[in-house]
């Protein structure tokens, strides 16, 4: 039993410290034909705002080898039609529901987090931050969606901006941390032109393998000098990887988009992690220091 919310008077535990990252698994039901979800810890939903928001224009998916860029715009049908389009689903799940809701303003933040503390089967909030975002409004995002409603919130961090948020959103109430969003990158797109020129680039929320070197070095930093449990997420493309986070003292991993090429990942990594235990490394005199400010959503 992993506990995701020791500080909460509900708690959040899980039975197995596996989940989808949020936008890569729907609203709990899109992949019930591919992964057995009673094997999971928990879903991570995709994000919920307050009001409805329409997909980014143009070209939504960019790829280049084993990498990806993706740009939405984190459309949703808005917080009532999600509760009511899904709320019976999430009901009858034998995991627990985490709904990832993106942090607008904070009165929109506030009463999202009410509605959703009224919905069975869902047992926690994701916050999910822009890169942009200022120290004191982040607060005041997590400040609305705690005392608004009595779910545990977790905290999804921003690439490159856990150094100077992370203890101001713990102290704030987070009661889990989510390391980290996908950062924002470039890709060139479409054919390669006369001379090795390439004609069109799309810029999104970057996604691959190479993410995990990243977010090792992040929980190599943090690990211990957070008083709240560390979720791992970036590019974890195998069980050995998410056996990685775990054996340097994350709490729990999430599968992010790799999961698109490879739905049965998710349930892959899942049943591994049960089957092992891995010991959790110490990590001696690391120093945080992450200052890039990259934009993710929403």
């Amino acid at each position: 039993m992993i506990e995701l919310a020791p500080r909460h008077k509900y708690g959040l535990p899980l039975m197995v410290p596996v989940m989808p990252a949020s936008g890569t698994f729907g609203y709990g039901h899109a992949y019930h034909d591919l992964v057995d979800l009673s094997v999971l810890g928990a879903i991570v939903t995709n994000p919920v705002s307050l009001k409805a928001r329409t997909a980014a224009r143009g070209r939504r998916v960019g790829v280049r080898g084993d990498h990806f860029v993706v740009h939405t715009g984190w459309p949703n049908p808005g917080v009532r039609r999600v509760i009511r389009e899904s709320g019976r689903v999430w009901e009858r799940l034998t995991v627990p529901v985490i709904v990832h809701l993106l942090a607008t303003q904070p009165a929109s933040v506030g009463r999202a987090a009410g509605m959703l503390s009224g919905v069975r089967g869902v047992r926690g909030l994701e916050l999910g931050f822009a890169a942009t975002v200022g120290i004191e409004r982040a607060c005041a995002q997590l400040s609305a969606a705690v005392e608004e409603g009595d779910l545990p919130v977790i905290a999804k961090l921003p690439f490159g901006r856990v150094a100077d948020l992370a203890g101001p959103l713990v102290d704030a109430g987070a009661d889990a941390l989510t390391l980290m969003s996908p950062p924002r990158a470039v890709l060139p797109v479409g054919e390669v032109g006369p001379g090795g020129s390439v004609a069109r680039f799309m810029r999104g929320r970057l996604y691959g393998a190479a993410l995990f070197p990243m977010t090792l070095h992040i929980l190599s930093q943090w690990v211990g000098k957070l008083d709240v449990p560390v979720i791992a997420c970036g590019g974890i493309a195998s069980p050995d990887d998410a056996l990685t986070c775990l054996t340097l003292g994350a709490a729990a991993v999430q599968i992010d988009a790799l999961l698109w090429r490879d739905p049965g990942l998710l349930e892959a990594v899942a049943r591994a992690v049960v089957r092992v235990q891995p010991p959790v490394t110490e990590i001696d005199d690391a120093q945080p220091h992450d200052t890039e400010d990259m934009e993710v959503a929403p």
